[in-house]
Formats: C-alpha cells, sequence, structure tokens
C-alpha cells in the first residue's frame, strides 16, 4: 500500500508502527506539540495521505491543506476539540476518531483521582515523608454512601458508574443527549444539570467539549454544589471556568478537585491551582495506561487503513458526517 501517514506529536504505539509497516505505508512523525510550520513542512514534503493527530496545539485548515495528497484525519483518542471541524468538513475530509478505546483506563483514572481526595492521599504522603507519624492528622473518608454525579453517560460514564456500585454509591446522571437505555440499571436519570449538582457528593465530568459545554462549571456552578463536594475532570479542561475553581477551592465552596485536564496545556508554571492544598492533578495521562494507549494506537491505526483501502468503516468512528 503505497501511502504515507503522518502523526503529528509523536508516534502511535509500537503494534500499530508495526501494523503500519506491514501494511507498506510509510510512517513518519513529529516530537509532542511541534511548531506549526514543522507539522506543515512535513505534510507537505511527504504528501500525507493521512494525519493522525497526538499531541499538537491545533489541526487547522493551514495543516490540512499542507498535503495536496491528504484523504482523512483521524485523532488517537476521543476528543477532538483541537480539530478544526468545519474547516475539515469544507475541505471534504473526514474525521475519524478512536471511540471507546480507552474508556476504562479513563474511568479507573477517575475513581483514582476520587479516591486519593476523599482519602487525603496527597497530604498523608506529604506528612510521612516529611517525619511525621500520627494518625490524629489523618482526614480520610469513604466513598461508600455517596452519590457520584456523572455529567455525560458515554462509555467512560457508564464504566465508572460500573465501578462504583460496588463501592456502594450511588449514580446518578444528567446527559440530555443520552438515550434511556444509556443509563442502564444502576444509573438514576436526573433532568438538570443543576438538581445533580445539588445533591451529588462527587461531580465527574464525562461530556466533549463543544461551545454549549465551555466554562459549563463555573461561579454559578460552584454556588449549587455542596461544601463537602468534590470536582473530578478527566474530560476536557474548558469545561471548568479555572478562575471560578481556584475561588471555590480557596473558599471552601467545594472541599477538593481531582484534574486530569486543563484550560491551557501545558498549564503554566504559576497556575494558581499549584498552590492549593486540596486539589490532585495529573497531566491528562488518564487515557494513557499502557493498555490503553495501545488499543488507542490500533484502533486508529486499523481505521485509517480500512480508510485509505476504501474499505467499510463503522459509522460511529466518524466525526463530522
Amino acid at each position: 500500500m503505497a501511502f504515507t501517514v503522518v502523526s503529528l506529536g509523536g508516534p502511535v504505539a509500537p503494534e500499530g508502527e508495526d501494523m503500519l509497516r506491514a501494511a507498506g505505508v510509510t510512517s513518519l512523525h513529529t516530537g509532542a506539540y511541534p511548531a506549526k510550520m514543522e507539522a506543515v513542512d512535513l505534510l507537505a514534503s511527504s504528501g500525507a495521505d493521512a494525519i493522525i493527530v497526538r499531541n499538537v496545539e491545533r489541526i487547522d485548515e493551514d495543516l490540512m491543506k499542507a498535503s495536496t495528497k491528504l484523504k482523512v484525519v483521524a485523532k488517537h483518542g476521543a476528543g477532538t476539540n483541537d480539530i478544526d471541524l468545519p474547516a475539515a468538513k469544507a475541505l471534504g475530509l473526514p474525521v475519524l476518531a478512536a471511540v471507546g478505546a480507552n474508556a476504562h483506563s479513563v474511568a479507573e483514572h477517575a475513581l483514582m483521582l476520587m479516591l486519593a481526595l476523599i482519602k487525603d492521599v496527597r497530604n498523608q504522603d506529604a506528612y510521612v515523608r516529611g517525619g511525621g507519624w500520627d494518625k490524629k492528622n489523618y482526614r480520610g473518608n469513604e466513598l461508600r454512601g455517596r452519590i457520584l454525579g456523572l455529567v455525560g453517560i458515554g462509555m467512560i460514564g457508564r464504566a465508572l458508574a460500573s465501578m462504583v456500585v460496588p463501592i456502594g454509591m450511588t449514580p446518578v446522571s444528567y446527559d440530555p443527549f443520552a438515550p434511556a437505555a444509556a443509563f442502564g440499571p444502576h444509573v438514576r436519570k436526573v433532568d438538570t444539570l443543576d438538581e445533580l449538582l445539588a445533591q451529588s457528593d462527587v461531580v465527574s465530568l464525562h461530556c466533549p467539549l463543544t461551545p454549549e459545554t465551555q466554562d459549563l462549571i463555573g461561579t454559578r456552578e460552584f454556588g449549587l454544589m455542596k461544601p463537602n463536594a468534590l470536582l473530578i475532570n478527566t474530560a476536557r479542561g474548558e469545561i471548568v471556568n479555572e478562575p471560578a475553581l481556584v475561588d471555590a477551592l480557596r473558599s471552601s465552596r467545594i472541599a477538593g478537585a481531582g484534574l486530569d485536564s486543563f484550560a491551557v496545556e501545558p498549564p503554566a508554571n504559576n497556575n494558581p491551582l499549584w498552590t492549593l492544598p486540596n486539589v490532585i492533578v495529573t497531566p491528562h495521562c488518564g487515557g494513557v495506561t499502557e493498555e490503553a494507549r495501545r488499543e488507542v494506537s490500533l484502533m486508529t491505526v486499523r481505521n485509517v487503513l480500512a480508510f485509505l483501502r476504501g474499505d467499510t468503516v463503522d459509522q460511529h468512528y466518524f466525526v463530522n458526517r
């Protein structure tokens, strides 16, 4: 197969690279977060037939027009907010996403952040490393008996719900776009976001970033939450208004936050969140366990190869059709 695939932001997993080589595809890649002109030059000089989007600031019209042979853009993951979808549609370029490949990994990450916060892990770790050893300083609690509010009940939300029921949590969800069957037997549907925020002990975000969900959680929404509530964000950072989050945490309007994504990535070194003791952060890595990275790469490569060959690609992988 005489095609060229360019991965922007690093190579896919070794298994995916092996699959490309076995298909006779020329596979090229940049480093993480390449400068725009570096990416444009590589796409143009290679005559790329496909772009795989990994760690890059944004795929815009200039990048998509750099190669006259470009046929498809594929996101190495599920979220496509870093791709200019209207521009892709105008250029007649289909956009694929690896929907569901890392759902279990992200759900586990959200659960980890919940447990780390409720068990006071960050503070206890620092206390022991500093020479402390007194159980009276422990401020841990249990998730058992608490309500988990899921904003979005897609594959990640459903996976997380299945994990917390055995712990003794009660999951509820707000998702105006999901069919009734998506909530399953263990998740109670609530009709409004306000209702979910008011009753939840933990609010976990699992919705896509769209114009409607940008700054979905801000000052007003934090005001509806319980003072002992936790916010978990393994979705997109822009869904939460960060200045409002900082204010809510500083004023104890909410008890804590576990964050895997931020409004600007990488975040600035002086981000005020770093100074707060009731925050646990990770570098947007929830969906990149070794297992998930391998599955995302394999799904992405399979879909790209199928599309380039003219084979059928399942419609739920297409974002802009």
